[in-house]
């Protein structure tokens, strides 16, 4: 059974005898999670470090008594980046969660020219604050150690060019070639559009940059859908997901 996991940034060698959780995260495990004094807990700074220890209350205070540091084996040996276009703030909040439980290790968002969708200045940077809180409980949720990146590029350009991985796939619905990868790939990286897809004209500069147009399937899959369902594919092949 897993054990109740807390996020806490604490130093990557962090040896005292008893960490405190934040208010917020204290209450979630005593009146949420309903956890008793004495019981095992795990917590980690999401920088891969990872503690392991027994939770006391004091009042609306808690303290968790930390055993040691834990080994940290839930990261996939596949480095998956996902370049996403700009979508819904529903759609995206259910992609960065979706991707963090699979493994992904970093997400770039971008405008894209069928994008409606708008995001820049203030209001992009509140996005990316409610993402990365978004990913921190996702990694909670599903034991990883590692909070992925979550970060924006100001066009496609810039988003496509910082992907520099071994591997790199713009899915296009109306490309010839189908996704291929080597089972010895260490970093893979995809390339989503918003609703519509791609415009030539971007599918182009994907041309021109380096990438590769993949056709991922039979079937035209929603923007939500496809840069999971192809980080599904990349961790069966090459990560951590067993091959069948």
């Amino acid at each position: 059974m897993a054990l109740p996991r807390f996020f806490l940034d604490l130093p990557d060698d962090f040896d005292g005898p008893e960490a405190v959780l934040p208010p917020k995260t204290a209450h979630h495990a005593g009146r949420t999670l309903r956890l008793a004094a004495g019981e095992p807990v795990e917590v980690f700074n999401g920088r891969g470090g990872l503690w392991r220890g027994t939770i006391r209350f004091e009042a609306d205070r808690a303290f968790v008594a930390l055993g040691g540091k834990a080994p940290s084996t839930t990261e996939s040996p596949l480095a998956v980046t996902l370049v996403q276009s700009f979508v819904s703030p529903e759609k995206t909040d259910w992609i960065v969660e979706k991707a963090v439980e699979l493994g992904v290790a970093r997400v770039i968002l971008t405008p894209a020219e069928r994008s409606v969708t708008k995001l820049a200045g203030d209001r992009l940077e509140k996005r990316l604050q409610k993402l990365a809180e978004t990913a921190k409980a996702a990694c909670e949720q599903c034991g990883r150690n590692l909070i992925p990146e979550i970060k924006a590029a100001p066009n496609l350009k810039a988003a496509l060019e910082a992907a520099d991985t071994d591997v790199r796939l713009m899915l296009a619905p109306g490309a010839q070639q189908p996704a291929a990868l080597l089972k010895d790939a260490r970093s893979v990286a995809f390339a989503v559009g918003p609703e519509g897809g791609f415009s030539e004209r971007e599918l182009a500069l994907g041309d021109e940059l380096g990438w590769s147009r993949a056709l991922l399937g039979p079937r035209v899959l929603r923007t939500e859908t496809a840069g999971l369902a192809a980080a599904v594919w990349a961790q069966t092949i090459a990560g951590d997901f067993p091959g069948i």
